[in-house]
């Protein structure tokens, strides 16, 4: 990109990619249609061995923005770094090649961080479900509780929001090329997680932080491998959670509060996905061993510390349990929630079916339906696999409380 259209470039887009032939197009298309045009689209290719690459080229020879890089297969956080060595936007976006975007993301997110002079912005954004082929809200995102009163606002002024009020992935968030390299916080180069420590310490590390609350990003979600792609991981997974920690502290940048609600969020999923025993209790030694203490996770007297009910109650458990007597708690904490998510799922389906008076739409409404309750069982499938069902005692009742749920009867 010659210098003239260096200086025109507001935003560059970076996008790992790795095997995502069934994807790509959609993504790209979603990027290069963008209503901000002055952009630079930075695909990395992590040795792809299916078409994705010949599509990037493709996609290459067609727009001048798009740049496709190569290199070996080195996971998500070093294609990320490699992308961002050669970006000359003002801004920066890390799309992950399988998602896809509203059109006018990039210049809402620029717009917004123009007016503030923001480090990051945040956007709101829907997750799409493969299965059902439909897309849905998802707050977690951007967390309409964890707004502060003020915006724009940093660590000082919201202390606890700064964490909580999003999710620690880079994709729903724009950064201005300056800070990120003031920071000097790279992606860890590794194979799970590799996104947290950026987001995290450059979330804490920003002066200004802006907003734009509307849904702006899709993320897809696909029924296939978290169970075994957390096993893979877990103890990388909970390192960078540490490692944030241990730099957030050197640098006179830690939020206590909000740090230890979020880790211990993470903590949760992770080992709550670990399908592997091993692997389950390497991480819960692993925590237990000073680690807990070092991200400020411990049981409170103040009931009011964490923003989750039973957080405090976990926090206790961490430190206190054994991997066996912790997999158990946790495996029937997974049960209530999944019970209450099919109850959830049925209301739903049943309040479509009375309400649509169009017979046409009626039948699309209870397909719908009956996908959701299917997505469902092979979620619950997927859970099984994961050590807090394989360990807990309460196993042999899952089978038939959902399937009492799910005909309507009272459960046995």
């Amino acid at each position: 990109m010659d210098e003239a259209n260096t200086e025109r470039v507001k935003v560059s887009v970076i996008m790992p990619v790795y095997n995502v032939e069934p994807y790509i197009r959609q993504c790209l298309d979603s990027v290069i249609n963008q209503t901000l045009k002055d952009i630079q689209i930075i695909c990395v290719d992590d040795g792809s061995d299916d078409g994705s690459l010949e599509i990037l080229k493709e996609y290459e020879s067609k727009d001048s923005r798009v740049k496709v890089l190569e290199q070996e297969h080195r996971f998500a956080g070093t294609a990320r770094n490699y992308g961002m060595s050669v970006a000359e936007g003002k801004y920066l976006v890390f799309w992950d090649s399988d998602d896809y975007f509203y059109e006018t993301a990039l210049e809402d997110m620029y717009n917004q961080c123009e007016e503030d002079n923001a480090d990051v912005c945040i956007c709101g954004g829907r997750r799409y479900f493969e299965e059902l082929e439909q897309e849905s809200p998802n707050p977690r995102y951007l967390r309409p509780k964890d707004v502060p009163e003020e915006v724009p606002f940093n660590r000082k002024t919201a202390p606890d929001s700064v964490l909580p009020i999003t999710v620690e992935a880079p994709w729903n968030k724009m950064f201005k090329k300056e800070f990120v390299e003031g920071t000097g916080v790279k992606f860890k180069e590794i194979r799970n997680a590799n996104d947290v420590y950026f987001v995290v310490m450059n979330l804490c590390l920003a002066e200004t932080i802006t907003l734009v609350r509307k849904p702006l990003v899709c993320y897809r979600r696909k029924d296939s491998g978290l169970v075994s792609t957390v096993s893979k991981g877990l103890l990388n997974a909970l390192k960078t959670w540490v490692d944030a920690a241990e730099d957030l502290k050197a640098r006179d940048a830690f939020p206590e509060r909000s740090f230890a609600n979020r880790a211990l969020e993470s903590v949760i999923y992770l080992l709550g996905n670990t399908g592997d025993w091993e692997t389950f209790k390497e991480g819960l030694l692993y925590l237990q061993d000073g680690n807990l203490d070092k991200m400020c996770i411990t049981h409170r007297e103040d009931e009011d510390f964490y923003l989750i009910n039973f957080h405090n109650e976990a926090a206790r458990r961490l430190h206190e349990d054994s991997p066996e007597v912790f997999s158990r708690w946790l495996g029937n904490l997974y049960l209530q929630r999944e019970a209450v998510t099919v109850a959830r799922l049925r209301h739903e389906s049943e309040e479509h079916r009375f309400t649509t008076k169009d017979l046409n739409r009626t039948i699309k409404e209870k397909e719908r339906a009956e996908r959701k309750i299917g997505y469902l069982e092979n979620d619950i499938k997927n859970i099984k696999n994961s050590v807090s069902f394989k360990f807990g005692r309460i196993v042999t009742w899952v089978p038939r409380h959902l399937k009492a749920l799910l005909k309507g009867e009272k459960a046995k």
